[in-house]
């Protein structure tokens, strides 16, 4: 990705974050720029971006998973001296028990270890909704992160917004990814609350009303499946029948 192209597929992740923690533009839209407040809303917000970003495993920061994630998506030209700063950080993390705390401060730490570079999940500035594209775009990260952990091909789940729902394993294990880091999923199982606040905060308002009733019309499909991966596929498919024309997903 550019640049500007892991900008726009942040969105997503910071329009999650930014509310789950109950945060404003004011404390974290200027991260980027190397202002940190300390305060706990913020700390916590930045680990939820981790989180999402697949780099918390077992409520710690994965150095690996960081890594991974630069040498998927990183411009090239950023991709080196990103892996410095989070090399040179690495370590501190392990000063910090609680998550939210140890998030912040490696945060601030690679900031600090290199401004011009410093590019992560919630560094954007964000409308009050998204339009249908944006939120396509948005999508993008997610996307790139659920295929590589499910080992999916395009050929497999490019057409899952066109109603090409191919029932394999892995396809419904990354439909499970999708909605797992959209936080829609809670104790292993979709939520039906989570989802309709979701689409109250991201969704265009031509949209909203329509969304909110397939999900209510599907809502019930999970319960038929102990299996997540196979209650958010059938959920999905349900969802894309109900109303194919406002279906988006990654």
């Amino acid at each position: 990705m550019t640049r500007q192209q892991l900008k726009n597929s942040g969105k997503l992740i910071k329009k999650t974050c930014m509310p789950k923690n109950d945060v404003t533009e004011d404390q974290v839209g200027e991260i980027d720029q190397g202002k940190f407040i300390e305060d706990r809303n913020v700390m916590c917000y930045i680990a939820c971006v981790y989180s999402m970003g697949q780099a918390v495993k077992n409520n710690k920061i994965v150095f690996d998973a960081m890594i991974k994630q630069v040498d998927m998506m990183f411009p090239p030209e950023m991709k080196e001296p990103y892996k410095a700063a989070i090399e040179k950080c690495k370590g501190v993390a392990k000063n910090y028990k609680d998550i939210c705390d140890a998030s912040y401060w490696t945060a601030k730490c690679i900031y600090e270890a290199d401004p011009a570079n410093f590019n992560w999940l919630i560094l954007f500035v964000l409308t009050s909704t998204m339009t249908r594209q944006q939120l396509k775009n948005s999508s993008k990260l997610l996307k790139k992160t659920c295929m590589a952990k499910n080992d999916v091909t395009e050929d497999l789940i490019g057409n899952i917004e066109k109603g090409k729902f191919i029932e394999e394993r892995n396809v419904m294990c990354y439909i499970a990814c999708i909605y797992q880091m959209t936080q829609v999923v809670k104790n292993n199982k979709l939520s039906y609350e989570a989802s309709m606040k979701q689409v109250d905060i991201m969704y265009p308002p031509e949209m909203k009303a329509s969304v909110k009733v397939s999900i209510e019309n599907c809502k019930d499909m999970s319960k038929k499946y102990a299996d997540l991966c196979e209650a958010s596929y059938w959920t999905a498919k349900c969802l894309y029948e109900d109303n194919p024309k406002d279906f988006i997903f990654a």
